[in-house]
């Protein structure tokens, strides 16, 4: 009985040992650093895009409770960036669906 449970632990471990070293496609360096570059640049982007959604949700808020939304809202920067925010994010999109509409097309 002890030679079969060691026997089905060798095995268990010489698996293991095949398919981290024989089966396994690690990336090379460059593709790790690459890849590694692409996550951190996106989880910026992300962070300053939450951050912008969190102030302007701020200040919408407190302009709601003032009683002053409509004033606050024409004379505001906050107001202004996210028009070119939501202009830029459009043209980024149709940008980007108009490259993948003729990718497939050549």
């Amino acid at each position: 009985m002890a030679s079969t449970k060691k026997n089905k632990m060798s095995n268990y471990f010489s698996e293991v040992k095949k398919e981290l070293f024989e089966r396994t496609v690690w990336p090379s360096r460059q593709d790790a650093l690459s890849q590694t570059i692409i996550v951190i640049v996106l989880l910026v982007l992300a962070s300053i895009s939450l951050g912008f959604v969190d102030y302007s949700v701020t200040f919408l808020t407190k302009a709601l409770f003032e009683g002053d939304l409509v004033n606050t809202l024409i004379s505001s920067k906050v107001t202004l960036f996210s028009v070119l925010a939501f202009v830029v994010l459009f043209v980024v999109y149709l940008a980007v669906r108009y490259v993948r509409k003729n990718r497939y097309n050549r």
